[in-house]
């Protein structure tokens, strides 16, 4: 993990329940509402939360085509300067 680009970080207590609460600032920056549902993922011994979003908003928010083949290379690039 690259820690120079954690731009908000905020530390929460797991319930005997095992649940969290989500912070007033990311459910705010994220428009996270009562009801909604998140994603959790494990990468590498991370845990990621993920906003799932309708569809609508989904494609609305997307890379077209173009812009999709910019960042794919754009990712190349720095895994391979990486493994250099």
């Amino acid at each position: 993990m690259v820690l120079d680009k954690i731009v908000n970080e905020k530390e929460v207590t797991i319930t005997n329940r095992g649940m969290i609460t989500i912070p007033a600032s990311f459910r705010k920056y994220f428009d996270l509402k009562d009801g909604d549902k998140v994603l959790i993922i494990e990468d590498e011994g991370t845990l990621k939360i993920i906003p799932i979003k309708d569809a609508e908003s989904l494609r609305s928010n997307s890379y077209d085509t173009e812009e999709m083949k910019k960042e794919m290379n754009k990712s190349r690039k720095e895994e391979l300067e990486r493994e250099k």
